[in-house]
């Protein structure tokens, strides 16, 4: 609490274990118990991730964005999450491939009972057989196209960011892309983020999950670009 420069300890013993110390500059008093061990400070268990985010386009040119929420999230909640999306995915893949095989031999019975119903139109019986074995086809076929738009959305890059995990930090980028974010020094995380920019007919997304840690030091520069964002096989992409 003493903004002073110039201290001086108050001579005699008379005080027992203490001693005093006075600042000639604020005037502040204060007592020093001698049988007091010495406690070394403990270190921040915090530090300091920075950053910037932005997109090289074709021919080199370097566009940063802002407005960008960066959000850190635990690795063991963003690990569920995720998990939690890509089985989903891994279901629905089942249940394609499972209609997939059952329409391949609807189609093969539907084709082999509508020859039989050429050769001869007359009979009832086979246009009935033909038929049933044409509506099923016809059913499965709609099944699957819902089944495989619902694939689309599962496989896409807005899905995995539906119902994230709650954050242990957020950060939004200035209007030079960059990004402050205060974490725990131990421990690894998730970094996540979305950004958008308008083209002239079109609006381009950006998506990233990237694993960090600041491994026990005070602080770590994270760049979001091309390089690592989802989609782009970086090693340290969580997807």
């Amino acid at each position: 609490m003493c903004k002073g420069a110039v201290i001086e300890r108050q001579p005699g013993a008379a005080h027992g274990s203490f001693v005093w110390f006075h600042c000639l500059f604020c005037n502040h008093w204060w007592k020093f118990r001698l049988d007091d061990p010495y406690v070394t400070p403990k270190p921040s268990p915090n530090g300091e991730l920075s950053g910037e985010v932005f997109i090289v386009r074709k021919g080199g040119t370097k566009h940063t964005l802002d407005s960008v929420a960066v959000n850190a999230i635990p690795e063991d909640a963003l690990k569920k999450h995720l998990e939690t999306k890509t089985l989903e995915s891994e279901k629905l893949q089942l249940q394609i491939d499972r209609l997939t095989g059952e329409l391949a031999v609807s189609q093969a019975d539907d084709d082999r009972l509508w020859k039989i119903y050429q050769g001869d139109p007359a009979n009832a019986q086979n246009s009935d057989t033909w038929l049933v074995a044409y509506n099923k086809s016809k059913q499965i076929t709609k099944e699957l196209t819902a089944l495989q738009s619902e694939q689309r959305h599962l496989t896409s890059r807005e899905f995995f960011f539906e119902g994230l995990p709650a954050a242990i930090a957020t950060a939004e980028t200035d209007e030079d892309g960059k990004f402050r974010l205060t974490l725990p020094r131990e421990g690894r995380f998730g970094v996540v983020a979305r950004a958008s920019r308008e083209l002239l007919m079109d609006t381009e997304t950006y998506f990233w999950f990237v694993w960090v840690s600041l491994d026990g030091e005070h602080s770590k520069r994270l760049v979001l670009n091309n390089d690592n964002m989802m989609g782009a096989g970086s090693p340290e992409s969580a997807v």
